[in-house]
């Protein structure tokens, strides 16, 4: 898994906790690398479920809520690490529209080489769009709080419905629907 998921998860939590729970998990996770990730390294997997693990258990909140909470957090952050990718996007749909070439294009030239989820968009109409995302790891929590940060940053609300096409959740469909603004 690359460093940038680990430095980033660290940086959200000494911003929305503190420095102190920061250090405490670093140490927990006992590594030896002091929590110094290189942000285009590559780390296992198992080091950013155990920092999730760690992190829940500090914070009394489930590992599926710590994980949509650094999803959203994530999104803040690559809007303003690939800026210029998000101007003339009006709307969630727009730019879910480009999210594959998104991600394929901008994440693997400046991540390279990096196994990273496949999203598949298909608007469905002016409301509806309907994502396939594959992926080896189980980061379906992550994606989901992209979403959530996706929807915070276009001022839009969805309802987001999740299906599990496959077994051990490495496929899933999600159904987003804009809510009807009523005047």
């Amino acid at each position: 898994m690359k460093g940038i998921f680990f430095t980033e998860f660290l940086e959200m939590v000494e911003k929305e906790y503190d420095l102190i729970l920061t250090e405490k998990i670093i140490s927990d996770l006992g590594t030896g690398n002091n929590g110094v990730y290189e942000a285009t390294a590559d780390y296992p997997y198992s080091q950013f479920v155990e920092l999730c693990n760690l992190l829940s258990s500090e914070v009394k909140s489930s590992v599926p809520d710590v994980v949509k909470n650094f999803g959203e957090y994530l999104f803040s952050r690559l809007v303003i690490l690939f800026r210029p990718s998000f101007a003339g996007n009006s709307s969630i749909f727009d730019f879910l529209d480009q999210i594959d070439e998104f991600i394929h294009n901008k994440i693997q030239e400046r991540f390279t080489p990096v196994e990273i989820p496949r999203f598949r968009a298909v608007k469905i109409n002016d409301s509806t769009f309907l994502m396939s995302y594959q992926t080896e790891k189980l980061l379906i929590d992550l994606a989901i709080g992209l979403f959530m940060g996706c929807q915070r940053f276009f001022n839009e609300e969805l309802t987001l419905n999740t299906e599990f096409i496959s077994e051990k959740n490495k496929l899933v469909c999600f159904t987003l629907s804009k809510n009807e603004v009523l005047v």
